[in-house]
């Protein structure tokens, strides 16, 4: 973690950039915009989700970009709250993280309900898949998963209704109190189901270009 320069945060951050944001505390990401970026302070969109999570002046908050190159982890202070359109929080920004991005396909964060059954039982137990590739994905569950060559049996069901079936194994393990975090890595999944995952990411990116041409047609001129 280094403290962040004055001219960082602008070189990296840009306004109409898709960023995901992160309310502290909480583990939660969510989908933003950034609005504007002066000196150390980035403003982004104030969305119902902080809101609904109580957010207020002096409450920390990350930052995330990654790219094909990179992956940025921003932190810093919530200094204003605007509630008038165009509303919006500013941050001031003291780190910055930054790591190389070796994957080669590109990462998701997502909250998918999931059902996840190992071969030596039929009971399925529920998991929230919170990041997903085309070659694994990252998820909660109370239940007790060894990492080891065990196949596990995944069904993800996406919000456009198509289900996500393949098999995996489990890579790594984080307990905390309330869950544990798993990283998985696919081992089976059928061409047409990798497919229908394509086409999920694919809804994802239009998305950001959604939230892109909003903020350009219709907010940026009435920022002051």
């Amino acid at each position: 973690m280094s403290i962040l320069g004055k001219s960082s945060l602008s070189t990296i951050l840009k306004e109409g950039t898709v960023v995901n944001t992160k309310l502290s505390p909480g583990n939660i990401w969510h989908q933003n915009i950034v609005y504007k970026v002066e000196d150390n302070y980035v403003s982004v969109a104030l969305i119902t989700d902080y809101l609904e999570n109580i957010i207020m002046p002096g409450q920390k908050m990350s930052i995330k970009l990654t790219n094909k190159d990179m992956e940025f982890l921003f932190t810093g202070t919530v200094t204003k709250i605007q509630p008038q359109f165009p509303s919006y929080v500013t941050i001031n920004v003291k780190t910055l993280k930054d790591m190389k991005n070796s994957r080669v396909f590109p990462r998701y964060d997502v909250y998918l309900a999931a059902n996840i059954e190992s071969n030596n039982s039929k009971d399925k137990h529920f998991a929230i898949i919170h990041n997903i590739s085309l070659i694994g994905m990252a998820f909660y569950s109370k239940n007790d998963f060894s990492i080891s060559d065990e196949q596990l049996n995944l069904t993800i069901y996406l919000p456009n209704k198509d289900i996500i079936t393949a098999k995996g194994t489990i890579t790594r393990k984080i307990s905390s109190d309330s869950y544990i975090d798993y990283g998985l890595k696919y081992t089976d999944m059928q061409e047409d189901i990798n497919n229908s995952l394509y086409s999920f990411f694919s809804e994802l990116e239009d998305e950001k270009s959604r939230l892109k041409d909003i903020f350009f047609k219709s907010i940026k001129k009435h920022l002051t």
